[in-house]
């Protein structure tokens, strides 16, 4: 009888995959941006600690007099334009579980980033630029590891403007920390995003978003040696809002870039004026070339562009007007987060539509992908108890 008990017992606790048994419920990847959480940095996003399984420490800093809480819990709270917020995280609202079709999905993994820093820069007139014969930065091609996230969802139905079936949003963080842990690889005190983008972009007026555009127009087709997975590439090109707003404190800084939120940078004190200088801000130059493929499991992102870029300032960074040219790569290879996507993504010909892409609502069979060798093992216990009960 004890047998038969010890028999069933374990029976019933493998019948449920690991994967059903450590997935979140609820909103887990949509962090509202007005969480009660600070960020010392900066940060338009909050970290997601109201996990009731939140094992990791948090730990408070400060900097300036600021007081900073800080889980080191993975942020995708500002991967998505914000006029995608009425649409998946306001409902949300007091109603953790809600679904939306705009939910979209998540990918998390590795990138990496290829720069080359040439000072002075090599492609102004003099009377375009400062350049200083003091400053030094690193010599030749340089190379940085990174973590990254990424999210794809379907385009909102408003603001009117976007022309793209799906809207991306990546952003990349310097880590020397194994994918495996990167659910708490992240600290939003130390404000570390070092390259955000996404395809679509709001501008604003009086607070609020008014209309939306594609800042990368992309050209989706379906790939040869695979009928599920699509390629894309574009250029990103915010021409048509050569007058929209920049950063209101530093406007000169990204004269040649993107929105004020659109950014790819290069850590502080990589260059010296005689003291170390700021982060270098790149932005998203006009004509940097963006393209990537795209399964319902993984998703592959390639960036490339030259430009002019000035430097960040800080309480304790030189302040300094020179600036340099910098030519820079960077590869991403992410994996499908089934744990925090409450859909999956059908590319190519699963999406059995012309734009070659659609969402649908996560099932258990669709997000958990080791059910069948579960069903396997059970049914070998079962013939063994057979045998022995």
């Amino acid at each position: 009888m004890l047998l038969r008990h010890t028999f069933l017992t374990t029976l019933a606790l493998l019948a449920v995959p690991t994967g059903v048994l450590s997935r979140k419920g609820g909103d887990s990847s949509s962090s509202d941006s007005d969480s009660d959480s600070s960020s010392s940095g900066g940060s338009s996003g909050s970290s997601d600690s109201g996990d009731s399984d939140d094992t990791s420490s948090s730990t408070t800093s400060s900097s300036g007099g600021n007081r900073c809480s800080d889980t080191h819990r993975l942020d995708f709270g500002d991967l998505q334009p914000d006029h995608y917020y009425q649409y998946n995280r306001a409902p949300r609202r007091g109603h953790p579980s809600a679904y939306s079709d705009w939910d979209g999905v998540f990918f998390k993994g590795e990138a990496n980033l290829k720069y080359t820093i040439i000072t002075p820069p090599n492609n102004l007139t003099e009377g375009d630029i400062v350049s200083s014969s003091l400053i030094t930065c690193p010599v030749g091609k340089q190379s940085m590891r990174m973590l990254g996230a990424a999210w794809v969802g379907a385009k909102a139905p408003t603001p009117a403007g976007p022309v793209n079936p799906f809207t991306l949003g990546f952003k990349a963080w310097e880590s020397n920390i194994r994918v495996s842990d990167i659910d708490y690889s992240y600290s939003v005190c130390e404000n570390p995003d070092l390259i955000r983008l996404t395809t679509t972009v709001d501008w604003y007026s009086g607070g609020s978003v008014e209309k939306a555009m594609d800042a990368v127009a992309l050209n989706i087709t379906q790939a040869a040696d695979n009928r599920d997975k699509i390629l894309f590439d574009g250029v990103y090109d915010l021409k048509d809002w050569a007058d929209s707003e920049r950063s209101s404190m530093e406007p000169a800084e990204y004269d040649n870039s993107g929105l004020w939120d659109q950014m790819i940078s290069l850590p502080d004190s990589l260059c010296s004026e005689g003291r170390r200088l700021g982060k270098i801000l790149i932005g998203w130059p006009t004509g940097t070339h963006i393209n990537g493929s795209m399964t319902n499991e993984t998703l592959e992102l390639n960036f490339s562009g030259s430009t002019v870029a000035g430097f960040g300032r800080g309480f304790t960074i030189t302040d300094t007007d020179t600036k340099v040219n910098v030519t820079f790569e960077l590869t991403f290879t992410g994996s499908f987060d089934a744990a925090n996507s409450s859909q999956v993504v059908l590319p190519g010909a699963s999406s059995q539509n012309a734009s070659l892409i659609s969402f649908e609502r996560a099932t258990g069979s669709a997000t958990v992908t080791s059910l069948p060798l579960y069903y396997v093992l059970v049914s070998l216990l079962v013939s063994f108890g057979m045998m022995v009960v």
